[in-house]
């Protein structure tokens, strides 16, 4: 009989790096091991459910479209349900906010289940309704701990943000892993990738992310504006979609950028899409740890960094961290001209010895699930 895993609050809206990380796990999870997913919002792309099922895993929706004032409650009690109907030896929340983890986790210990494992992902709120957001997340991060047996972090900020109350010792940090070899760099992949998008030898930024607050796409476009003073052709890749989109694309009109800012959209495969970056900028107000950064990295890219981000995210020496103020646009173009300079190659090797690779991950996952 398999052991059977419910992660919870997981879907691919904006192709997040939870879902990434959860994706990749069941990709790579052993035979006797079930693995389904609860959302609490629908799933942007059926092809994404479609594979998912070819491992094995069902994606369950047990969110709520009526009122925001009740949406909460209406989710725990359609998890609650779930979990009574459908039995699981372990229920893996993934989440922001203390206030999910805490509905979650409630719901899975009234069913009866008997390992709950509550995960933090981000060190603050993003979306509209923040103090709101902010509130809920003080209140109910006290409670954590009368449901969780396991609490888990993807870094020391994340733990922190989450978990003010729980020792240190009874926190586990895990390392976003990411499949090594898919995003190794190769140059025949750039060169083949830079040709569709119609790339000469400009310099090319790129950034990947949902269109939030927490991405600060508003941010990215005044680097870029600053740029192109100095570098006139470069070209500024955006992959991702999001409720701020509409929003970023009137301002690179109104700066009359539209001939070098390239709007993507979705991707599936983010992995080429970074081949044919130079430089991949990540100017975000917060973050848990990205996996886009491990990812960028893990391409042999330089990658820029807003000093918000935990310094953990660090995995190549030419990884920087810089301020988003006013008076730091400056650097963060100079940094971009000069790590543009810098020669790419193979860095997978340096990222397996930190232990970002899958395969640790799923280690990791394994040992709490069992």
């Amino acid at each position: 009989m398999s052991y059977r895993v419910l992660e919870v609050n997981v879907d691919d809206i904006g192709f997040s790096g939870v879902y990434s990380l959860v994706a990749s796990v069941i990709a790579n999870k052993p035979a006797d091991i079930q693995i389904d997913i609860a959302a609490f919002e629908h799933f942007e792309n059926e092809e994404n459910i479609e594979k998912l099922a070819s491992y094995g895993t069902k994606v369950i929706y047990v969110g709520y479209e009526g009122s925001k004032i009740i949406k909460q409650h209406m989710i725990y009690r359609h998890l609650l349900a779930y979990l009574r109907e459908n039995h699981y030896d372990c229920v893996h929340v993934h989440s922001d906010v203390a206030s999910k983890l805490y509905i979650a986790g409630r719901a899975a210990k009234e069913a009866g289940v008997p390992k709950i494992i509550f995960h933090s992902h981000a060190t603050e709120v993003d979306g509209n309704y923040k103090s709101i957001k902010r509130f809920m997340h003080k209140v109910t991060r006290p409670k954590l701990i009368k449901f969780g047996t396991d609490f888990v972090a993807c870094s020391d900020l994340a733990a922190r943000w989450m978990y003010p109350g729980i020792p240190e010792k009874d926190i586990k940090i895990i390392n976003n892993g990411i499949d090594l070899g898919k995003f190794k760099y190769n140059p025949l992949v750039r060169a083949r990738v830079r040709e569709k998008l119609h790339f000469g030898d400009e310099l090319v930024v790129g950034h990947v992310g949902r269109f939030s607050y927490q991405k600060n796409h508003e941010y990215i476009i005044r680097i870029f504006k600053n740029l192109l003073e100095k570098v006139p052709d470069a070209k500024l890749l955006l992959i991702g979609e999001g409720v701020d989109k509409e929003r970023i694309e009137k301002l690179v009109k109104e700066e009359k950028l539209e001939k070098n800012v390239i709007f993507y959209g979705l991707s599936n495969h983010v992995e080429e899409l970074l081949q044919a970056m130079d430089v991949f900028i990540l100017p975000s107000h917060f973050e848990g740890l990205p996996i886009v950064g491990v990812e960028a990295q893990a391409a042999g890219l330089p990658a820029v960094f807003s000093d918000k981000i935990t310094r953990e995210a660090k995995l190549l020496p030419t990884a920087a961290f810089l301020p988003i103020d006013d008076s730091s646009i400056g650097d963060w173009v100079d940094t971009i001209i000069s790590d543009s300079k810098v020669e790419r190659k193979d860095t997978s090797d340096i990222l397996k010895e930190e232990k970002f690779d899958i395969s640790d991950t799923m280690k990791a996952f394994l040992s709490l699930y069992r």
